[in-house]
This record gives C-alpha cells, structure tokens and sequence, in this order.
C-alpha cells in the first residue's frame, strides 16, 4: 500500500509539474517573452517525456494535463502566425517605401 501511494505522488509531480510549467508558458506567452516561451517549450518536452516513460502513470491525469498542453499550444502556434503576418506586412510596406524613395531620387 506504502509503494501504491508513493507511486501515486510521484505521478502526481510529474502533472503537478507540467501544469505549472503549462502555466509559466501561458504567462510567457502573454507577456511576449518569446524566449522563455523557448526556454518553457523545451522543458515542457522534457516533462511530457518523463511523465510518458513512468509505467505507472495516471493516464488520464496526464491525457488531461496534455490537452490542456496542446489547447495552448494551438493558441502559440496561431499567435506566431498572426505576428509574422504582420511582421511580413511591415516588411512589404517598408520595400515599396524603399522603391518609392529611389524612384524619387531618380526624378527629383
């Protein structure tokens, strides 16, 4: 009974720590801090890859603790998308700009 309720904390780190590095990514994300969002993505992977290779895991504590991972990460992913859409609108805007200042040099 003893091994069965240590075995259940150490699942129950293993989540606990997922969702509170979930949680610190969230908060990256919000904050625009896109390199500790690289820093959380990567030890995300390490956890998820740690809590996968425990033989007596919580399966459906950690399916839950994984949705909740890639609801948010759906959310990044769109997120990226939209900043490079306008990154790449800024940098088509700044070209035509840059065409417009030599045609004027040329003529004026």
């Amino acid at each position: 009974m003893a091994l069965a309720n240590t075995e259940e904390k150490i699942m129950t780190v293993a989540v606990k720590q997922l969702e509170d590095t979930h949680q610190a990514l969230v908060e990256a994300v919000h904050a625009g801090d896109w390199q500790q969002v690289s820093s959380l993505d990567g030890v995300c992977r390490e956890l998820v890859a740690q809590a996968m290779a425990q033989e007596d895991r919580d399966d459906q504590a950690l399916a839950d603790a994984l949705d909740n991972l890639l609801t948010t990460y759906r959310e990044v992913v769109a997120l990226c998308q939209a900043v490079q859409g306008k990154l790449a609108e800024e940098l088509q805007d700044l070209q035509r700009s840059k065409q417009g200042a030599k045609v004027y040099q040329m003529f004026g």
